[in-house]
């Protein structure tokens, strides 16, 4: 007997606490890739291979808000981080996703 095996669905849910809701993150495997950065006086640009462009505001990362513009420009991209080295700053597509402030 063969068995079979369902896709599991990444649908947000909510929690049954009273006041606050919960969205439920779909597994690591299921989010989408960075796939191009861009850096503005004011914001960052983050492309994802799902076709969106989400943009973040400066203002959320206390060492990119304290970055000269050089710095910020000097990043690494993997497919799901976006490294600032020389001022100690990662953000992930979890941050850009589901994020309202970063957490790392």
């Amino acid at each position: 007997m063969k068995a079979t095996v369902k896709p599991t669905e990444s649908r947000p849910t909510t929690s049954g606490k009273a006041g606050k809701s919960r969205v439920r993150r779909p597994s690591f495997d299921r989010l989408p890739t960075i796939t191009g950065v861009k850096v503005k006086a004011d914001s960052v640009w983050f492309e994802l291979n799902d076709g969106r462009t989400v943009t973040i505001p400066i203002a959320w990362s206390k060492p990119l808000q304290q970055a000269t513009p050089r710095q910020r420009r000097q990043f690494t991209v993997s497919a799901y981080n976006v490294f600032w080295d020389e001022v100690d700053e990662i953000i992930g597509v979890e941050n850009i996703l589901f994020g309202n402030q970063l957490y790392l």
